[in-house]
């Protein structure tokens, strides 16, 4: 037992190290940990203790079961998503299928002599795209919740549900009879987890509520009715999702879910050592990445939503997934492709991110470069995706209405009465809060073309209140393209670093949240303690008529 631990200790360590490595040089850390993996495979540490074992095939649950949790059910059933899906799908089996047997016959030793569906399945492999990876990218950019954002999201859950499928048929037997009573399960299931949600505080509790709706409720039920586990953890996240406490947990969980994934990366670059027949073969796949990334566009587009819509959604969405080394894994246990596929397909898709990563990065400014060309792509019908253009005779625009954006739209209105506008790309915002009688529309403040198209004669001063530097980074460059030259821009900062960025940027006065917090709450507490010892004197205080 000694010693399994201490095999575990050192991929611990091993995983820490180049993860930190990684990020230094600006690289997503799971392409560290693959690498890590690969390094001890070449000291001979090829087998690994107890616990990394277990936490690889919990991390995918957890996984799962995280993206559930964020999911909104109903984007899954638009047609932009589940056709895009289907589409993308089958014409990127297809093409890296024909591609992989091609290679087959170039005589590659433990690569030839491929069967047909040896090469559907490494096609099909290739064919998902990287949720870990993407929702990274979105969250960085604090567009998780943007148009494009819940896209991407919507696309990669119906990858992630198809993949979940392909695992549970994969397991070569029928669900039990249990697995008829899921349904009832399901719906009894979800009330229950809610309740218990309600009363939770932001407590170990809640953590340990999280570990228990995901392993226990979803997947530990699930597998006991013959069916997939990670399907089980899926479900239950995307019902507990629709409470208003889910995002609360999502963040909980997320630590947790990060440090899981970190075993399975590992175990994959431990499952053999790349050989430069390989790289030469992973580097091929690489070459058609970004025709991986136009066909998302060119669909896309098709399904009349606006280039720039497919544009980020495409780029988020263009490499190789960890879902991939997950079929692989299964096409090896299966017999079908041997260990040296699982090796190309781990470097193709580290590779990829490689690749994708400085142009997700400048994907706002790239977009912008470029929109000549890729405005070409825009239909001639109204896209579902545009975004007003006519602000009325608004004087105050406040964009991004979280909670400073929503403090300051009740502050503002009483100055400037009925001139005040929120603008917000999360839909379920703008539907909550204009279902309460606020001015607030729907849109993409960090578009370019928002700004350059926009109807705002009387607009005096933009306030930039998202919930994300990058965001606001990204809003202020776009304000550049506006017609009015006079308008006075507002945005808090955290460090001085994002102070200079927005500055760099255009914005006029950067509101510093630490400096001022302090300063603010000892005015408000001393101006709470002179108006309550005015109040008491004014109590105490005999009146005359009664002194003569």
């Amino acid at each position: 037992m000694f010693e399994l631990w201490s095999i575990d200790a050192i991929w611990i360590s091993v995983a820490f190290l180049f993860g930190i490595l990684a990020k230094r040089i600006k690289l997503p850390p799971l392409l560290g940990y693959l690498a890590g993996g690969f390094v001890l495979n070449y000291l001979g540490i090829t087998q690994g203790g107890v616990a990394l074992h277990m936490v690889a095939d919990l991390g995918i649950m957890l996984l799962l079961f995280t993206i559930g949790l964020k999911l909104d059910i109903k984007s899954l059933m638009s047609k932009d998503v589940w056709l895009s899906t289907g589409i993308h799908m089958v014409l990127s089996v297809l093409a890296f299928s024909s591609l992989v047997f091609f290679i087959s016959y170039l005589g590659i030793q433990n690569l030839s002599d491929i069967s047909l569906k040896s090469s559907l399945l490494i096609g099909f492999a290739l064919s998902f795209s990287s949720t870990v990876f993407a929702v990274k990218v979105l969250e960085d950019r604090g567009e998780m919740t943007s148009f494009h954002g819940n896209l991407s999201i919507a696309i990669l859950i119906v990858q992630d549900i198809i993949a979940v499928i392909f695992l549970t048929v994969s397991k070569g037997e029928l669900p039990n009879i249990w697995a008829l009573g899921l349904p009832v399960y399901l719906f009894v299931i979800r009330y229950v987890l809610i309740w218990f949600l309600k009363f939770l505080d932001q407590s170990e509790l809640l953590t340990l509520f999280g570990f228990l709706a995901a392993f226990v409720a979803g997947a530990f039920v699930f597998e006991y009715a013959g069916i997939k586990p990670d399907l089980g953890a899926l479900i239950v996240g995307m019902l507990i999702g629709t409470d208003s406490r889910s995002k609360e947990l999502s963040k909980h969980m997320l630590g947790f879910k990060d440090f899981f994934l970190i075993a399975f990366f590992l175990n994959i670059g431990l499952s053999g050592l790349p050989s430069i027949n390989l790289l030469l073969v992973a580097l091929v796949f690489v070459l058609f990445i970004p025709l991986k990334a136009a066909l998302f566009m060119v669909i896309l587009t098709r399904l009349n939503l606006r280039a720039r819509t497919a544009w980020h959604s495409g780029l988020s969405l263009s490499n190789f997934s960890e879902f991939g080394l997950i079929v692989g894994v299964i096409g090896v246990k299966m017999g079908l492709i041997s260990d040296q596929w699982l090796v190309v397909l781990a470097l193709a898709m580290s590779f990829s991110f490689l690749l994708i990563s400085p142009f997700n990065v400048k994907a706002h400014s790239l977009f912008e470069k470029f929109s000549p060309w890729l405005m070409k792509l825009n239909t001639k019908k109204k896209h579902p995706d545009d975004q007003p253009l006519d602000l009325g005779d608004a004087q105050v625009i406040i964009c991004g209405m979280g909670h400073v954006g929503r403090a300051a739209y009740h502050q503002l209105t009483k100055d400037y009465p009925d001139r005040v506008i929120g603008i917000d790309y999360n839909r379920s915002v703008v539907d909550n809060l204009t279902s309460s009688n606020k001015n607030i529309m729907w849109g993409d403040s960090t578009d370019f073309n928002f700004w350059r198209n926009a109807n705002m004669p009387d607009v005096e001063f933009v306030l930039v209140t998202m919930n994300d530097h990058a965001s606001n980074y990204n809003t202020a460059n776009a304000l550049k393209n506006c017609s009015n030259r006079n308008i006075k821009i507002a945005a808090p900062g955290y460090t001085s670093n994002e102070h200079n960025n927005l500055k760099e940027a255009g914005v006029d006065y950067v509101y510093n949240y630490y400096s001022r917090a302090g300063t603010e709450f000892a005015a408000s507490f001393l101006k709470f303690i002179g108006e309550r010892n005015k109040s008491q004197q004014h109590k105490t205080q005999i009146p005359e008529s009664f002194t003569d």
